[in-house]
């Protein structure tokens, strides 16, 4: 009898003891924080930069574009202006190309502002030679050579093409477009054989420039070379001499080299004659006076 009723307590404290400790393990797991991630938890990620606002492309390109009408910046300047607009190009955030616009913007300001000191400056080194009106409408000088380049105003001007060539003569129009005026040395009175030499001959409109006190570049460094300007041609395989007069009529910048020059003129008739093309294909071992016009 005794020993059932000692059996009893003991399971009975073995059950005890049991369930208070499955039950101190529960508490202790509602106590402790569970730092595992739920199963459908998702971790955060940052969040994607915006994209660029606005064509970055066609943004360089409308800036480069500048170069066509400020060819006579500086290299430094204009290679400075191509370094930004690569990274324009190459912007991938809003925050990068803002921060490139801005610079591209800069160096085009800068470009602008060179080209014109210069001109201001080639016009100051002539001030006291030069007798034509500097600075002129180049976009009507322009305009004027594209509308008679193929069919040409004779019937104002004449055509000197029968008697050696009507290349001097049309360059001599053109600067009148510009805003040019006839004086006593640089003249035409229209009709036929009433021009001077220097209106419609080579060497003699060299002449002209150097006593208006104008500079020049050779093929050697096209760095100021602008859009207006004239060149004077002399063709290796002839005599010594002068033999031929364009309007430059283009000039297209070059990444690490220097630039495209075209020219505009009658005799081979041509809106955009490329410069080493005429000077070492057409005819060989030439050389060229770009004059800088003021």
């Amino acid at each position: 009898m005794l020993a059932g009723v000692v059996s009893v307590i003991i399971v009975a404290a073995l059950t005890v003891g049991i369930f208070g400790f499955v039950r101190s393990l529960g508490e202790r797991a509602q106590a402790t924080p569970d730092t595992t991630p739920a199963a459908n938890a998702s971790t955060p990620t940052p969040e994607a930069a915006a994209p660029p606002s606005f064509d970055t492309a066609a943004a360089a390109d409308q800036a480069m574009a500048v170069l066509a009408d400020y060819s006579d910046a500086a290299r430094a300047t204009e290679d400075a202006l191509y370094q930004a607009t690569q990274k324009l190009r190459s912007a991938t955030t809003a925050a990068d190309a803002d921060a490139a616009q801005a610079e591209t913007q800069q160096a085009v300001d800068a470009v602008k502002a060179d080209a014109e000191a210069y001109r201001a400056q080639i016009t100051a080194d002539a001030a006291g030679t030069n007798t034509q009106p500097a600075g002129g409408d180049v976009a009507a000088q322009m305009a004027y050579l594209h509308q008679y380049v193929f069919s040409y105003n004779s019937a104002e001007w004449g055509d000197y093409n029968p008697y050696g060539g009507d290349c001097t003569n049309f360059t001599s129009q053109g600067l009148i477009a510009r805003g040019w005026h006839i004086d006593g040395t640089w003249y035409s009175k229209g009709a036929m054989w009433t021009a001077s030499k220097p209106w419609i001959a080579t060497a003699p409109m060299a002449a002209y420039f150097d006593k208006l006190g104008f500079g020049y570049s050779t093929e050697a460094d096209l760095d100021r070379v602008r859009v207006g300007d004239v060149g004077l041609f002399s063709w290796g395989e002839t005599q010594a001499g002068m033999d031929h007069t364009m309007t430059v009529s283009k000039v297209e910048y070059v990444p690490g080299g220097p630039p495209v020059v075209s020219f505009i003129s009658h005799n081979s008739d041509g809106e955009y004659r490329e410069l080493t093309h005429a000077l070492y294909v057409e005819h060989t071992d030439s050389t060229v006076r770009i004059y800088h016009i003021p």
